[in-house]
């Protein structure tokens, strides 16, 4: 997962990892030639490079966090790689840091908008993109390193881009449902959303 992100989780270099993931691919296609290979990276930057060496693979996942849309990201991945793509992860969390609380408002429209922009580029309709995974189903209150497991804790990151709508990763946020799961607006914008190719009434 976003490998080019974390090294593999051992902070190996970009080709380094590159090379670990070859080795895993070939092995994979000798055993199991009959699925498809998927491999996600972090948004586009580099990609190109790793899809050079990485032939094995067969449809690329990108993780994207961009705000409330993805911009050119459709159209440039198609620049890039004539092989499928999906989103491994896009969404927003439900803890607004301008306003430091919950805003389940800014989350559902940044689901559906964000869903809503899947559907437009979807491969059934002649689009790049086969569809996404919503990062994620529900909040998981151990992420702030910082804060107490036991504790809905509101601290995060703010690397530059990220979720709408504060650029504010809020780790422990994420989820459609909360931790009782019970469903937030964003599960139910996301439910909302219409199927590609299928006519709504």
């Amino acid at each position: 997962n976003e490998w080019n992100y974390n090294g593999l989780y051992v902070g190996m270099g970009f080709w380094e990892s590159v090379a670990r993931l070859e080795e895993a691919a070939s092995l994979i296609k000798r055993n199991d030639a009959a699925h498809p290979l998927g491999c996600i990276y972090g948004e586009l930057a580099g990609l190109q490079d790793a899809a050079a060496r990485l032939t094995d693979v067969d449809v690329w996942g990108i993780n994207a966090y961009r705000g409330i849309s993805f911009g050119d990201m459709f159209d440039v991945y198609a620049g890039l790689s004539a092989k499928p793509l999906f989103l491994g992860e896009y969404g927003a969390d439900a803890w607004n840091a301008k306003v430091s609380r919950e805003d389940q408002e800014s989350q559902a429209k940044a689901t559906k908008a964000l869903t809503e922009e899947i559907v437009q580029h979807s491969s059934i309709t002649g689009g790049v993109c086969m569809g996404g995974f919503v990062f994620e189903l529900a909040d998981e209150w151990w992420k702030d390193g910082d804060g107490d497991v036991f504790k809905h804790d509101t601290g995060g990151d703010a690397p530059g881009g990220g979720p709408y709508p504060d650029a504010t990763f809020n780790e422990e946020w994420w989820g459609l449902v909360d931790i009782d799961r019970n469903p937030r607006a964003a599960f139910r914008a996301l439910a909302d959303v219409g199927i590609p190719g299928i006519a709504t009434a």
